[in-house]
């Protein structure tokens, strides 16, 4: 305790350095801890949303490119042992000439009443399944200056210009998902998209035992080749890599930066002043031990890491999670004519703080252990002559 309160007393002779010397070390850890930060609650994110996606699913391939498929295949694949439900799904992109945003266009008959955060318009009857009524991501309203009730001009398969009422709207909460949405009758999305009547997107499949799904995956592959089987885990795995990828180009940056910084701590303590080299010797004199300096310069290294750490992940979690990380965001998520406005959930993990944590405060503290050497072992004498 004695050499833990002669630490702070000896930071404290100099703290306009020790204070500029904090700043700059937690500015650096705190880019850090922002793109940990940052990744890991996309990841998590991510992975919560895709939950409500079908466990598989079966696509056309045609010259490595999908293409419609069949609605019948269904029946075939339903007769697989181990098979729940199966369902054809109608789904596709329609580029918006009026605003140059790709849309993604989906079939549902209404009412739907899976579908969530949706607002109505007052007079809408959901036990009418009106074929000209639509539902719409937040997006598609502000871009093209419409509200509920407004009718949505698209142009179908043909080029041929078709009008839809807008009945409702999604609420701004599901934007990750819905913002370029637009959700229509079954038979209408056909018009939109180029479907016949006997084709779909893809087909859906939902299996009883979840331990079973790669292997009625294979059983799929191996009894129609041309199909191509796509798991809710491969796509969870894509996602994952995507991220950890874009995020490892900001790490990999601001490691750089870190060892940068370390490498100008390391050759600033490695030339001990003057006044310091007398302050060793001074304490060698009066019979303190090599372990008894060695001790006192790691202490201090530890409060000037732990405090620039702490301020660090302070930052970054203020950055990411508060102001929505404005720095990061455009580079990590990518971009888009509508870009989905969301404010990401704060999730920090035990291990996204111990890996900052051992990045910023155990190489500062070896950086510090050469050059406390140095002068542990120098003579009080030659100190402090």
């Amino acid at each position: 305790m004695n050499i833990l309160n002669y630490a702070v007393l000896s930071l404290l002779r100099s703290w306009k350095k020790q204070v500029a010397l904090i700043i700059i070390y937690a500015l650096v850890v705190g880019f850090y801890a922002s793109v940990v930060f940052f990744t890991s609650s996309l990841k998590t994110e991510t992975t919560q949303t895709l939950q409500d996606l079908p466990p598989l699913w079966v696509q056309q391939l045609q010259g490595g490119r999908l293409v419609p498929m069949s609605v019948s295949l269904q029946d075939s694949i339903s007769k697989i042992r181990g098979v729940k439900k199966v369902f054809p799904r109608y789904w596709g992109y329609f580029f918006d000439d009026a605003t140059g945003a790709v849309l993604t266009v989906m079939g549902s008959d209404f009412p739907n009443e899976e579908i969530g955060f949706l607002e109505f318009k007052e007079d809408y009857n959901k036990k009418d399944n009106s074929k000209n009524g639509v539902l719409v991501g937040t997006g598609i309203l502000e871009t093209r200056n419409l509200q509920l009730g407004d009718f949505l001009s698209l142009n179908d398969a043909n080029r041929k210009k078709v009008s839809y009422e807008i009945v409702g709207s999604f609420d701004a909460k599901s934007d990750l998902l819905t913002k370029d949405l637009i959700i229509l009758p079954i038979k209408e999305v056909q018009k939109i998209i180029g479907l016949q009547d006997s084709t779909c997107t893809d087909i859906a499949v939902e299996i009883y035992n979840p331990e079973e799904i790669e292997n009625i995956g294979k059983k799929i592959d191996a009894r129609f080749p041309s199909l191509r089987v796509v798991t809710l885990a491969q796509l969870s795995s894509t996602y994952q890599t995507l991220f950890s990828w874009r995020g490892g180009i900001f790490i990999y940056g601001s490691l750089l930066s870190v060892l940068a910084f370390l490498l100008l701590m390391w050759e600033r303590a490695s030339g001990l002043s003057s006044n310091e080299k007398k302050e060793l010797g001074i304490l060698k004199a009066i019979g303190w031990q090599i372990n008894d300096v060695l001790f006192l310069k790691l202490t201090e290294g530890a409060i000037l890491s732990i405090t620039a750490t702490l301020v660090g992940v302070t930052l970054a979690y203020i950055h990411v999670f508060i102001f929505n990380s404005p720095i990061l965001k455009p580079f990590l998520v990518g971009w888009s004519v509508l870009y989905p406005a969301y404010d990401l959930q704060p999730f920090v993990s035990l291990g996204d703080v111990l890996s900052v944590f051992s990045l910023s405060v155990v190489p500062y503290l070896a950086a510090t252990l050469f050059p406390a050497w140095r002068g542990a072992t120098t003579e009080a004498a030659d100190a402090m002559r």
